[in-house]
């Protein structure tokens, strides 16, 4: 059973402010990169102590998923300013202004060979990121399938492919299909954060890829049917509420949807950890990495 933590993490206060000293022109883009280059440190350290098994970059200079693709992409800009679902932040919608071709595949973290993991829009995310103006297919054939492969040369150990749509607005068929576009080199997770996969787990389990990700925040334990064929990625830490977890309560849980006989479990946060402040998220990963080691080893919680 592993733990980590795939999306964007919480940015320090340090980092915020010399983001927004930059966009006021008080500070250099330098300044900037040093303070992020601490946050990214301060965050490997604590998913070392948590004992993740696999190590994330958090993101830390991406301010939505979709946006460092886009900017990378000939054809594709990231300008209007679209409400992330219910939550008080938003994402800049992608605009499709000539035929995408990934110009140049986003830089591998620094981080261990065989060791990583990296997030990524699903294929149908991105066309809904789109406004439809993008096709999931396209979107993956000619985006996210390059960037797959450019990552799984560097040594990435898992590709998390987060769709914060699909358990909202439907369309497996469509999600399934473009899914089957994608490169296998590395195993996949498809990630639904934020929403109640009630009405898509079940089809889901014929999908093309290793692992579901389900937020047990939003969805009911019973939902995941008897005999799941796929890894349920748990998501076992609210990612919009500071309240702590207590990690004996993550222990019963997991346990219980351990019984329910799925292909897999393994433990994250229901959603990117952007979402609460920094010593908030790094309290929620060590409670994470103590649950998970009390599941597979037996060390007291």
């Amino acid at each position: 059973m592993q733990a980590y933590a795939p999306g964007i993490y919480a940015r320090s206060e340090e980092l915020i402010q010399a983001t927004r000293d930059l966009d006021r022109g008080r500070t250099t883009p330098e300044a900037v990169e040093d303070a992020r280059e601490r946050d990214m440190a301060e965050l490997v350290a604590v998913q070392e102590e948590a004992g993740l098994d696999l190590l994330a970059d958090g993101m830390l200079g991406a301010q939505d998923i979709f946006r460092p693709l886009a900017e990378a992409t000939e054809g594709l800009d990231a300008r209007p300013l679209t409400r992330f679902l219910d939550t008080n932040t938003f994402y800049r919608a992608v605009l499709v202004a000539g035929t995408p071709r990934l110009r140049t595949p986003l830089p591998a973290p620094d981080l261990p060979a065989g060791r990583w993991l990296a997030t990524l829009p699903a294929p149908l995310a991105f066309a809904r990121a789109a406004r439809g103006a993008l096709t999931a297919q396209t979107a993956a054939e000619a985006i996210i399938a390059p960037q797959m492969e450019a990552f799984a040369a560097a040594g990435c150990a898992l590709i998390v492919l987060g769709d914060p749509f699909l358990a909202r607005e439907g369309g497996v068929d469509e999600a399934v299909a473009a899914l089957g576009e994608l490169p296998r080199d590395v195993p996949l997770l498809l990630h639904l954060p934020f929403g109640d996969a009630t009405p898509v787990l079940e089809a889901l389990g014929d999908a093309p890829v290793d692992a579901v990700g389900v937020d047990f925040y939003a969805t009911a334990l019973e939902a995941v049917p008897e005999g799941y064929p796929k890894e349920i990625a748990a998501g076992v830490l609210d990612a919009r509420s500071s309240a702590l977890e207590d990690p004996e309560e993550i222990i019963r849980f997991v346990e219980r949807l351990v019984d329910r006989g799925p292909g897999g479990v393994s433990l994250i946060p229901s959603g990117d950890l952007q979402f609460v402040p920094e010593r908030i998220a790094r309290e929620k990963l060590l409670r994470l990495g103590r649950a998970r080691a009390t599941l597979t080893e037996g060390v007291p919680a």
